[in-house]
């Protein structure tokens, strides 16, 4: 009985790991803060991706922070709602998309947008998914879809409209490491 439990305990051992992601959040090779990035199998087709986001940091006199929240929710593999608040220097954005069944009402700020495309990846899952052969992926946090191109091997680039490239690498399928560069670059790494 002993050795049929030993290969499901293991078993169980690598999948519950896999739903929880931690990255530091770097500049100039100083920590500055934290994301944590969380995957929740709630039955029946559910799932909900959380991503809570710390950082502060000193640059020449001047104190910027930053706060971001997501929550988003798929089932059976189409987004049906996400929510993200970003709090970046004092100044608050909120995003919130919802699937009305026919098309998405994407609501950030006073402004109201419409996407009748149903969503079946977007960033959020870029934390859990390496995406191969995507060239299109929804970003929770700006309410739109973004291009993505396949730079190297298991790594892809992503030009936002705000000047910020984000480049996305992996190992094995496995994000380990996040650079979003506008000048300086930070960078988000996997906590082994």
């Amino acid at each position: 009985m002993k050795s049929l439990l030993l290969p499901v305990f293991f078993l169980y051992a690598l999948v519950l790991p896999a739903q929880k992601h931690v990255f530091e959040i770097e500049l100039f090779g100083k920590k500055i803060g934290q994301t944590i990035v969380e995957r929740i199998d709630k039955g029946d087709g559910e799932v909900q991706f959380k991503l809570q986001s710390k950082s502060d940091v000193n640059i020449l006199f001047t104190h910027k922070t930053s706060d971001t929240h997501t929550d988003v929710i798929y089932k059976d593999g189409k987004m049906i709602s996400s929510y993200c608040k970003n709090v970046k220097d004092g100044v608050i954005e909120i995003v919130s998309v919802a699937w009305n069944g026919t098309k998405y009402i994407i609501k950030k700020g006073e402004e109201v947008l419409q996407l009748s495309q149903q969503l079946d990846f977007s960033s959020i899952q870029l934390y859990y998914h390496e995406p191969v052969g995507k060239v299109k992926i929804f970003s929770e946090r700006i309410g739109q879809i973004c291009s993505f191109v396949k730079t190297a091997e298991g790594e892809y680039e992503c030009k936002l409209a705000n000047g910020i490239t984000n480049i996305y690498r992996y190992k094995k399928g496995v994000l380990y490491e996040l650079e979003m560069s506008k000048g300086a670059s930070v960078f988000m790494k996997l906590v082994p």
